[in-house]
Formats: C-alpha cells, sequence, structure tokens
C-alpha cells in the first residue's frame, strides 16, 4: 500500500514542478522602447488595436500608403517587439517598405511589447494574432493574395503558421526560422530553467493538461508545405547557435521554397548588418511576389 502511495505523490511532486516550469517557460520578458517607432525614420503610422478571434488585444502601427494595393506584416520574435526586433531597427525596415508603397502592419504578439495577453506558444497561438493585421489590411482595402508577411525567428515559425492556415497571405519571408521547435526547447532547457530534461517532459505535459495544445509540437516544416504555390524566402546565417542552420535546410525543402545563406551571420543579424541590402532584396522579393502576380491577373 505504501509504494502505490509513494509513487502518486512522486508524480504529483513531479507535475507540480512542471506546472511551475511551464508557467516561467510561457512568460515572455517584455521589450519595449517608445523612442524607436515608424515616425525617427520620417515615415507617417497610426496606432491602432488589433482584437484576435480568441480575444487578446494587440498593440500595433499602421503605416498606410493611400491607393496601394500591398502590404507588409512585419512579426517579431520571442522576448522581442516592433520596437526592438533587429536590434531596435524594425521601424526603420517598416519606414523602408512603405517608401516603397507597401501599408505597413507591425505588431506586437501576444504577451509581448504593449500588447494583451501574458503568454507566448512558439507560434501556436500567435498565427491569429497575424490574422488580425490581415483582416485591418483588407478592411483598409489591400485585396486578399496581396498580403506579405515577414518573420524574425519565433516571428518566421507564426508568420509560416498564419500562411498555411490563411490563403489571403500571398507571400512569406522567414528570416532565422525553426523548423521543429522541441530540440530548440530541449537545448536550452537545462541552462533556462536548472532543471533535469525529466522536468522538461513534466512542463510539457503540465502545459497540455491546462491550455490544450502541445508546446513542443510546433513543426513549421510540416505546415510550409501548405504555403505552397505562394513564394516562400527563407533567410539563415550559418553562424546561429540559437536556431541551427540545419532547420533553414529542412524548411527549404517545401516546394517552392528559396533559402538565402549568409555565411558566418548569427542569429536574426541579418538586417543589422547590411541594412540596405537586406531591405532591397525584401522590397525586390515582394515586388515580385505580389505586384508583378498583380498586374499579371489584372492584363
Amino acid at each position: 500500500m505504501l509504494l502505490p502511495v509513494l509513487a502518486l505523490l512522486a508524480f504529483a511532486v513531479w507535475l507540480g514542478v512542471g506546472y511551475v516550469a511551464a508557467d516561467r517557460l510561457t512568460r515572455p520578458e517584455r521589450r519595449f522602447d517608445a523612442s524607436q517607432h515608424p515616425g525617427t525614420y520620417g515615415a507617417t503610422y497610426r496606432d491602432v488595436t488589433l482584437t484576435t478571434r480568441d480575444g487578446v488585444d494587440l498593440a500595433a502601427w499602421h503605416l498606410p500608403v493611400p491607393g496601394s494595393d500591398a502590404a507588409v506584416v512585419l512579426v517579431h520574435g520571442h522576448t522581442s517587439s516592433r520596437t526592438w526586433e533587429f536590434q531596435q531597427s524594425f521601424p526603420a525596415l517598416a519606414a523602408a517598405l512603405q517608401a516603397n508603397g507597401y501599408h505597413v502592419v507591425m505588431l506586437d504578439l501576444r504577451g509581448h511589447g504593449a500588447s494583451g495577453g501574458e503568454r507566448f506558444s512558439f507560434g501556436h497561438l500567435e498565427r491569429l494574432d497575424v490574422m488580425a493585421a490581415v483582416d485591418l489590411l483588407l478592411a483598409e482595402g489591400v485585396p486578399a493574395g496581396q498580403v506579405g508577411v515577414l518573420g524574425v525567428s519565433m516571428g518566421a515559425a507564426t508568420a509560416i503558421g498564419a500562411a498555411a492556415d490563411d490563403p489571403r497571405i500571398g507571400a512569406l519571408w522567414a528570416d532565422s526560422g525553426y523548423a521543429d521547435i522541441r530540440p530548440i526547447i530541449e537545448a536550452r532547457w537545462p541552462d533556462e530553467s536548472g532543471l533535469p530534461m525529466a522536468f522538461l517532459h513534466a512542463a510539457l505535459l503540465a502545459h497540455r493538461l491546462r491550455f490544450g495544445f502541445d508546446l513542443g509540437g510546433v513543426r513549421p516544416e510540416v505546415e510550409i508545405a501548405r504555403v505552397a504555390p505562394r513564394p516562400i524566402q527563407l533567410v539563415h546565417g550559418t553562424a546561429d547557435t540559437t536556431v541551427p542552420y540545419e532547420h533553414a535546410q529542412r524548411l527549404a525543402a517545401a516546394p517552392g521554397a528559396g533559402l538565402w545563406t549568409l555565411p558566418g551571420v548569427t542569429h536574426a543579424a541579418s538586417y543589422p548588418g547590411d541594412p540596405e541590402g537586406y531591405t532591397f532584396r525584401v522590397v525586390e522579393f515582394f515586388d515580385q511576389a505580389l505586384r508583378v502576380k498583380a498586374a499579371s491577373a489584372r492584363r
């Protein structure tokens, strides 16, 4: 009789520790710099609030271009924000896109920046945040299929999931994204949690019991196949130790996906290392993916 009781108690302790670890694992550090906004770089913009389909209010900026029929949604990564991504130069990229004729929406993902929500999910729920931005752009008159999404790191995984689920998205740019979140979590677990690997399984189980989905089951490499035949551009540095380069190679197996490899570049450092060159490639990609396609359809 004693052994079953002890076993049950041990399981309860294991799961309890996992519950606490899961709670900490899914609460991002908020980073927001109010001095960094599109106006800093000469862009016109307005503050907007987006409400997701599951009821989360998101803080965002809309950079309008009257008469334009194309748009880009910019999606930051984990523990970042619309002000913080690309070493606090995300608004500069947004301003450049507006100057090249694109409506832009920059949003703080749930639990990040100035947005509502307390947790993140490695892209599982954040795709709803991107869809809320697409809702706004279509309400502003941008046609379905003429919205591109550019995501960085967790934002890249989010963008892949959104594009896979939402056919209104016409093109995908994914920078430093992971193919499968599970090995990323496993590699960082000991240092970030201070717990043995056995408690990772407890954390994932506790999260699934509480929130109803597998936090470690986010696998963009499976979802990206559903984005085709829409244009896909992947970007990844070979010196990325946060998301190893082999993740990009796995994502690039998707039909029609292009891969821009940057030798010696670290995680999400492509734009900060060469803003002009990066911007040129982004604009060229979305011009071909959205504007040339639209012009062909009008003929």
